[in-house]
């Protein structure tokens, strides 16, 4: 008996849950990428130039045409007497000065075209500070790779339900904090701890929700709420042009998380935690409210106990993990080898999936459009992947991704117009897709028994490669090409790494170390396999008189059969249980033996 079966009794996808879906799941996933994002337009630098109390009067252009000089505009003026220059009747007219340039002594002017005021304008993060926005937003990620363990723990200790809406009141509480504060150094401890929750509280959500629907919409589950982040990134760069003062983002973006909040009166806690802590009475409390929802007639002692005898055999099934170590993953060759070579595929699509946005602020034209059209295209770099994955295999799929966009990263050392975004639009359209077809991969060369752990350790691993793209667009001041090069030379490097993991399409799950150190020795390199290939192994025909002998074969578990499941369906698939023992019927060609069954490929017919 496992839960799943015991969520069927119930319900599995029927009015309670998907009201939680179109009420909680679609609305938070919205949300989410607001607290992620954000701070790209908070600590947006626009256009400045000195500033001399003495010109005030002046219009914009004619105090840049005396302030600044033309080879540093932004962080210098020259060294006159303003309030001389102000009685020549000629001062618009002049075009140039030969004094003696110096930085600027009254601070800047910031124009004010997209924003009333940003948190560089308020801090003056400009020329000697320049690159304090680089490191508000590595400190943000150094918050997520520090503290994501830690709420996964507690998370496992209080509930999902307690944790989510615990993280939804400090992330909202902090962002507004953020914006109130008038010291630098508290602002950024803010946003650390801001940034620390988003992993976590993403995650938090899509757990609650899968863990109480059935195993069959759970992938459903998993692309409604992707395709509700993406809505919401797309739509993040209008609240940032509507808003025109990053204090006035801040509160909308904790306006909706205090909102998330509210969830407490609605949202269940989830079942499969209840019972794994052995709160089998508050469990069954959940269960029946779903059923009574969903229109089940239940009896509340027949649900409770089955929920205790899978909690014994929960309690049973730890005893035994805790017998596992994670050190046999990294004994095994080929094991390693794929291990290292999908955790540098991770860390190049954090790289070449954050740099366009990070970079957003030196791209030509309007930031606010040029960060819609690079969100926009996900959508159709799923859908393109997703097929080439299944139909042409993951390993040359995922290579081609990788060193095409080492090619587009170079377009635009040719420095056309807009040639910056049109690299920018293009990576992330091929990186959405080629981290779908990375994570496919990692699912299915990890071994049944390490497979969690070998995805989640190598994923935090690449993680680390956040901490240096904010510094890779500071590139930018040496040319606008500049910092999509590193982002070249990584994807090209990738790529050929990348081809080195064995094909995975069609082909049986490990389950086993054993079987995961064997996998793909068969294959050679300059090979490819195309969906809808014959088996490896067919049935032979028999000639006419010949009967095949049915011999029985013996599998431990399913996982086998997951090379005839959809790729969409892969990660529901493996969530199923696969414990049971099953005998399948294989022909076998015996020359003189005796048939158990009628030889269905003699093609004589009686006339």
């Amino acid at each position: 008996m496992e839960f799943e079966d015991i969520l069927q009794q119930v319900g599995g996808y029927g009015k309670f849950q998907r009201y939680l879906t179109l009420f909680f799941l679609i609305p938070a996933s919205c949300a989410f990428p607001c607290f992620w994002l954000n701070l790209i337009f908070m600590v947006s630098v626009p256009e400045h130039w000195c500033h001399v109390p003495e010109l005030s009067n002046l219009t914009m252009a004619q105090k840049r045409k005396l302030i600044s000089p033309p080879n540093d505009p932004s962080c210098t003026m020259y060294n006159i007497n303003y309030s001389q220059v102000l009685d020549l009747e000629s001062f618009i007219a002049t075009s140039n000065f030969s004094f003696v340039n110096i930085p600027c002594v009254s601070g800047w002017e910031y124009d004010k075209t997209n924003y009333d005021e940003t948190a560089a304008t308020k801090f003056n993060l400009v020329c000697d500070k320049a690159h304090y926005p680089s490191l508000l937003l590595t400190l943000q990620n150094v918050g997520s790779l520090l503290l994501t363990p830690i709420y996964g723990i507690l998370a496992d200790k209080y509930g999902r339900k307690v944790l989510f809406l615990v993280l939804a009141v400090v992330i909202s509480s902090t962002e507004i904090a953020s914006v109130l504060v008038n010291n630098f150094i508290i602002f950024a401890i803010l946003r650390t701890i801001n940034g620390s929750i988003m992993p976590s509280i993403f995650t938090s959500a899509f757990i609650l929700i899968t863990e109480i629907v059935a195993p069959d919409v759970r992938a459903h589950m998993n692309g409604v709420i992707n395709c509700c982040f993406t809505f919401g990134l797309c739509f993040l760069p209008l609240v940032a042009y509507l808003s025109r003062s990053w204090v006035i983002l801040g509160f909308v973006t904790a306006a909706s998380g205090f909102c998330i909040a509210f969830y407490w009166f609605y949202l269940p806690e989830s079942p499969c935690w209840l019972v794994s802590q052995g709160r089998y009475e508050d469990a069954t409390m959940v269960m029946m409210t779903i059923g009574k929802a969903n229109g089940k007639q239940l009896e509340h002692n027949n649900i409770l106990k089955q929920l205790q005898a899978l909690g014994e055999k929960i309690k049973q099934t730890k005893e035994q993990e805790k017998k596992n170590t994670t050190s046999p993953l990294l004994k095994y060759p080929r094991i390693r080898r794929h291990f290292f070579i999908l955790s540098i595929c991770w860390a190049e699509f954090y790289v070449a999936y954050t740099g366009p946005i990070y970079n957003l602020r030196n791209l030509y034209g309007n930031e606010f459009l040029n960060f819609f059209l690079i969100t926009v295209t996900e959508v159709p770099g799923n859908l393109l992947f997703w097929f080439l994955m299944d139909r042409y295999g993951r390993r040359w799929s995922a290579s081609l991704g990788f060193i095409s966009i080492g090619i587009i990263c170079l377009v635009p050392l040719f420095n056309f117009n807009y040639s910056d975004i049109i690299a920018s639009m293009v990576t992330k359209f091929l990186m959405t897709g080629t981290f779908m077809i990375t994570d496919q991969q990692g699912s299915e060369l990890f071994p049944t028994v390490f497979r969690s752990f070998g995805m989640g350790t190598g994923r935090t691993i690449a993680k680390a490669a956040t901490l240096f793209i904010p510094y890779i667009t500071m590139l930018s001041q040496y040319g606008r090409a500049m910092p999509f090069l590193p982002i070249s030379l990584a994807s090209f490097i990738t790529g050929v790494l990348a081809s080195f993991l064995p094909e995975t399409l069609n082909e049986n799950l490990p389950q086993t170390l054993t079987d995961a150190e064997e996998f793909g020795k068969d294959q050679k390199y300059f090979s490819w396999i195309k969906s809808g290939r014959l088996p490896a192994r067919l049935p032979v025909l028999q000639p006419a008189g010949m009967k095949p002998k049915l011999e029985k074969k013996k599998y431990e578990n399913l996982m086998e059969l997951l090379q005839f499941v959809p790729p969409i369906y892969h990660q529901f698939y493996i969530g199923l249980p696969h414990d049971t023992t099953t005998e399948a019927s294989t022909p076998v060609v015996e020359e003189g033996g005796e048939s158990e069954a009628e030889n269905v490929y003699d093609t004589d017919t009686d006339d």
